[in-house]
């Protein structure tokens, strides 16, 4: 059986470097921001409307996208990207556990992706509305790099 390292701690924790090389506090103890949006009870989320999830700021990674609802989504499916790209950082994701944050991406690969620049963050619904009654909030944690 062997021992393995992310290749964050490679230099680090598992002897290869002497001395130890300091972890990349990009991304070990990285900062990291986090914010919350919240559905306007009463109002549907038809088929391919678009709501916007805030910037992913320039310098920073989207570490983390999370939803809470209510009501189970049932058949609706969501994308996320950057208005380009509808699905670049989820795609085609369901939810339907409710009263807790259900992570829905972001994709694996765009966590080695280049972190570019500003990007505006915009979920798309997909194949079945969100009710009017639908309490729900998203919550996009970004990381520092």
């Amino acid at each position: 059986m062997a021992d393995r390292y992310p290749k964050q701690l490679v230099g680090v924790a598992d002897g290869t470097v002497n001395p130890p090389n300091m972890a990349d506090a990009r991304e070990v103890f990285a900062l990291t921001q986090t914010s919350i949006y919240s559905k306007v009870t009463g109002t549907e989320w038809a088929i391919n409307d678009r709501v916007c999830l805030g910037r992913k700021p320039a310098g920073w990674k989207i570490a983390d996208i999370a939803v809470n609802t209510g009501t189970s989504f049932g058949s609706a499916t969501l994308d996320v990207g950057d208005g380009t790209t509808v699905d670049k950082f989820v795609d085609g994701k369901t939810v339907t556990a409710t009263d807790a944050w259900v992570s829905i991406g972001p994709k694996a690969a765009t966590l080695d992706d280049d972190i570019g620049g500003e990007e505006d963050i915009w979920l798309t619904v997909l194949s079945a509305a969100i009710v009017s009654g639908t309490v729900a909030s998203f919550r996009v944690t970004f990381t520092k790099q």
